[in-house]
C-alpha cells in the first residue's frame, strides 16, 4: 500500500486481517494533540473526505493500493469553512432560482446549463458539509433543527435528487421546476439555518 501523509511516504505494520478502519485508527493515533486530526482522505485515487466511510470499513488492506492523508487542526479548519459554506449555499440557491426561471419560460438550453452547474454545486456542498460535520468537535445530533437532530438535514437530499433525475430523464420540465422550487430550494434554505446553528455551537464550545 502506498501511504502518503501530508505528502510524505509512510509505512504501517499490517497483517492480513487489517482493514481500512484499522488503518485509519492507526493514523489517527499518530496525532494525539487535541483538535489535530485528518482533514482530507483519498482512497485509491478517490476523494472520500466528506463521504460515509462505513462502506469502506471492512475493506482489506490488500485492496488499498493508495491512501493519501492530509492532517491539520480540524476544529479550526471546519469552523473557518462554515462561513464560506453559508455563502456558497446562498449562491447555489440563486442558481437554482435562475434554473427554475429558465424552465418556466421554456429556455431549455439555458436551464440545462444552469442545472448542470447546480448539480456540481450540490455534490460539492454535500461533500464539504460531511467533512465539516466530522471535524467540528461538536455533537451535531444534539443540535436540534425543526424538531429533529440537525445532523439528519443532508439525509433528506438523496430522495429529492432521485426525483429530479427521474423528471429530467422523462423530459418533464414542469415537474423538474416544481421539484427545484418547492422541494430542493427549501431544503437548502434549511441547510443554511443548520450551518448557522453549527457555527453558534462552535463559538460556544470554543
Amino acid at each position: 500500500m502506498n501511504l502518503l501523509i501530508n505528502g510524505e511516504s509512510h509505512s504501517l505494520p499490517l497483517d492480513p486481517s487489517t482493514t481500512f478502519s484499522d488503518v485509519m485508527l492507526a493514523i489517527n493515533q499518530r496525532n494525539p494533540a487535541p483538535g489535530f486530526g485528518i482533514t482530507k482522505v483519498k482512497l485509491n485515487g478517490e476523494d472520500i473526505t466528506g463521504t460515509d466511510w462505513t462502506r469502506f470499513a471492512s475493506l482489506a488492506a490488500a485492496e488499498i493500493q493508495a491512501l493519501e492523508i492530509q492532517t491539520g487542526n480540524t476544529a479550526v479548519l471546519a469552523s473557518e469553512m462554515l462561513d464560506s459554506l453559508q455563502d456558497f449555499t446562498e449562491r447555489l440557491i440563486t442558481e437554482l432560482n435562475r434554473t427554475v426561471e429558465a424552465l418556466r419560460i421554456g429556455d431549455q438550453q439555458r436551464a440545462s446549463e444552469l442545472y448542470g452547474r447546480t448539480l456540481d454545486g450540490i455534490q460539492l456542498l454535500n461533500h464539504t458539509t460531511g467533512m465539516i460535520q466530522r471535524n467540528l468537535n461538536v455533537d451535531t445530533s444534539k443540535i436540534i433543527f425543526g424538531g429533529r437532530p440537525s445532523s439528519e438535514q443532508m439525509q433528506k437530499l438523496p430522495p429529492v435528487i432521485d426525483d429530479l433525475l427521474a423528471a429530467q430523464s422523462k423530459g418533464d420540465w414542469v415537474l423538474l421546476a416544481d421539484l427545484i422550487e418547492y422541494e430542493l430550494i427549501p431544503q437548502f434554505e434549511d441547510h443554511q439555518q443548520v450551518l448557522k446553528l453549527w457555527r453558534e455551537a462552535v463559538l460556544v464550545n470554543g
